[in-house]
């Protein structure tokens, strides 16, 4: 399908660029993913390597070229974590846009929490209760305490798989020490999140898109059911089976996770810390329920850019 008049939006994580393809009316053209691992090797010390920034140019200059065979008039990119937090990230989202035409909006913590609370906002419009919506990636955790469609309180956590791994640099899996401290880590930077909770309790979780869509189709075939269609906007947890489903990703190896029916190839390095960053979540939420939003920040980007004030329309091709 080309839609001529579509708008293209990429999404520059810390492991994966995603892109999202929409026509004039908001349908979806096309949809595509690149593992980079821009985090690799270097959120240890602040910096993104020459080879993940390589990495970085020509997954953009593929997804410039997929959104102009889909038709799209006009495209924008908003980096995050990796490239707003190195020494470097600056300066690679200049040569982006120098060498594919591509200019690349690197936004903070609290812009990328309200991307995410809109493009979730979508996939669950109905959603009145307040709930916690988590974003793990590779670079940092989003959260969103949101109620009857306004953000009640928002932060954004250098807590991202990727970078935890970097920082602790544990066995394959780690050991029982290993996730102790891990543990502590979490929940000593979780503090300002914890407080928040107490001002606002919930008890219901809503996990947009990423590591949330895999273990959602690891722990589906598990349990006999099917996984998620492509494009599925929505779904819901059986809450009573993710404590055996979380065990079995985080004892497993890499090797043995990139075996597990469901699992995409691109996570399998790291979903055991997102699956231990939610049972430290869920455990303290005491939540009953575990939903799964399909839209994150791509789709809020959409929402924002609608509006014919918005900031962000400027910065595009």
């Amino acid at each position: 399908m080309n839609a001529t008049g579509a708008t293209a939006i990429l999404d520059l994580g810390t492991n994966t660029f995603n892109l999202l393809v929409r026509s004039a009316d908001g349908a979806l053209v096309f949809s595509d993913k690149v593992a980079v691992r821009l985090g690799a090797g270097g959120l240890r010390d602040g910096v993104i390597t020459p080879e993940a920034a390589q990495r970085a140019v020509e997954a953009v200059a593929q997804h410039v070229r997929s959104a102009r065979a889909y038709g799209a008039a006009r495209s924008f990119a908003f980096a995050t974590s990796a490239m707003r937090s190195t020494a470097n990230g600056a300066e690679l989202a200049a040569r982006i846009e120098r060498e594919t035409g591509q200019p690349v909006n690197v936004i903070d913590g609290d812009q990328e929490a309200a991307f995410i609370a809109a493009g979730v906002g979508q996939a669950w419009p109905e959603l009145s209760e307040r709930h916690l919506i988590m974003d793990i990636g590779g670079g940092s955790t989003e959260f969103i305490v949101r109620e009857a469609g306004q953000n009640l309180w928002a932060a954004s956590f250098a807590l991202g798989v990727t970078r935890l791994n970097e920082h602790f640099l544990p066995n394959d899996p780690p050991n029982p020490q290993q996730w102790a401290e891990i543990d502590v880590h979490m929940a000593t930077e979780f503090a300002p999140l914890w407080r928040a909770l107490e001002a606002y309790p919930c008890d219901l979780l809503v996990g947009s898109s990423g590591s949330f869509d895999t273990l959602y189709n690891v722990m589906a075939h598990r349990d006999g059911r099917p996984e998620l269609e492509l494009g599925q906007a929505r779904a819901e947890f059986a809450l009573d089976q993710w404590n055996e489903t979380s065990k079995a990703v985080q004892s497993a190896t890499t090797e043995a996770r990139l075996l597990m029916p469901g699992m995409l190839a691109m996570r399998a390095e790291t979903l055991h810390f997102s699956a231990r960053q939610i049972d430290v979540v869920l455990a303290r939420l005491n939540a009953r329920r575990m939903l799964l939003s399909g839209y994150a920040l791509k789709e809020g980007v959409w929402s924002s850019i609608q509006d014919p004030q918005s900031p962000w329309r400027a910065y595009c091709w």
